[in-house]
């Protein structure tokens, strides 16, 4: 997954539910494979900078508050 690092990619965004919430676009910027993200479940995560919303008055904001960068699922991106 090293080589996403550098790419462009598009992520899917998903509420607690699995509920699509829409996409947010970005650069790779880092891979951390095998991650526990919650007891017992490991995912491979990339992280993403540069997010662009589609709408330059609303940035992104993670959930620790940060814009326009977090980490995500390899699983919810596209290149």
């Amino acid at each position: 997954m090293y080589r996403l690092v550098g790419k462009q990619v598009r992520v899917h965004l998903y509420d607690r539910q699995g509920v699509t919430l829409g996409t947010v676009e970005g650069r790779v910027a880092d891979y951390a494979p095998q991650v526990e993200v919650a007891p017992g479940m490991k995912k491979d995560l990339v992280y993403v900078v540069d997010i662009r919303t589609g709408d330059p008055e609303v940035p992104y904001k993670n959930s620790s508050g940060e814009e326009n960068e977090s980490w995500f699922a390899v699983q919810d991106v596209e290149v």
